[in-house]
């Protein structure tokens, strides 16, 4: 008969198991707090990149000032959100932001022993957020190329876009009109006209060395900038998702 385990026993055991799993494994990024926001387990991904690009940083021993403060508006937010996974028993997910390259995805959920009915804390795993181009995966699946690969090597790799061209094209990417893109990042804070968005289409049409704006969105696509958020668009912090793709009709 097993022995029935006290909170501590249980989170104690769930650390064991979950070393197990992620023990030895760099590149994945898990961890498990306490009821009290303390860490009980880092994955070894987790250890490996703390202080280089971690989405979570457990030891503050390594931040600047100016991190240290920004930090602590994170760690905030992550408290607020642990709190109510605890006393909802519900799993959460969410995009992770902060002064690094990537977004992270963190899928939160609440650790409870089955002896007790008690929440002992939240485990939570770390991946790269991604946020594939809807017409690029369709293609994928059907095996069609967006554009030859012969003709991805003629846009200069060291061309950078500057901010407006790269929130400009973004949007062009996720289908936008010139009137739609105007309104958007007008109510972002970056008042255009449409008439501008349009100098910025033609200006992005040369860079690219193409002659329609389709053709523009393709090899855009092709050579993934799909996949780059402008930073312009984004604020640092921690934020739930709860969106779902469905597919439609038989």
């Amino acid at each position: 008969m097993n022995k029935i385990k006290t909170d501590k026993e249980f989170l104690d055991f769930y650390c064991q198991c979950a070393d197990i799993m992620f023990g030895h494994e760099e590149n994945e990024i898990m961890y498990i707090k306490d009821i009290h926001h303390n860490f009980r387990y880092l994955s070894l991904g987790h250890r490996k990149h703390i202080g280089k690009n971690a989405y979570f940083v457990a030891d503050e021993t390594n931040l600047t000032a100016e991190m240290k403060e920004l930090h602590a508006k994170i760690k905030l937010q992550a408290y607020e959100q642990d709190n109510i996974i605890r006393s909802s028993l519900k799993s959460a997910n969410f995009i992770y932001i902060d002064t690094y390259n990537r977004i992270g995805f963190v899928r939160k959920k609440p650790i409870v022993n089955p002896d007790t009915g008690n929440c002992v804390g939240i485990s939570g795993v770390v991946r790269p957020y991604s946020m594939p181009n809807i017409l690029a995966a369709i293609y994928k699946i059907n095996e069609i190329a967006l554009v030859e690969e012969d003709q991805k090597n003629d846009l200069p790799i060291e061309y950078q876009l500057n901010e407006k061209q790269s929130m400009v094209l973004f949007l062009y990417l996720n289908k936008y009109s010139n009137t739609e893109i105007s309104e958007i990042l007008t109510t972002l804070g970056h008042k255009i006209s449409k008439y501008r968005v349009n100098d910025h289409l033609e200006n992005l049409k040369f860079i690219f060395n193409v002659q329609t704006k389709e053709q523009l969105i393709k090899k855009a696509i092709s050579l993934d900038y799909h996949l780059v958020i402008p930073r312009k668009f984004l604020k640092i912090g921690s934020y739930e998702i709860d969106e779902e793709v469905i597919i439609a009709g038989e």
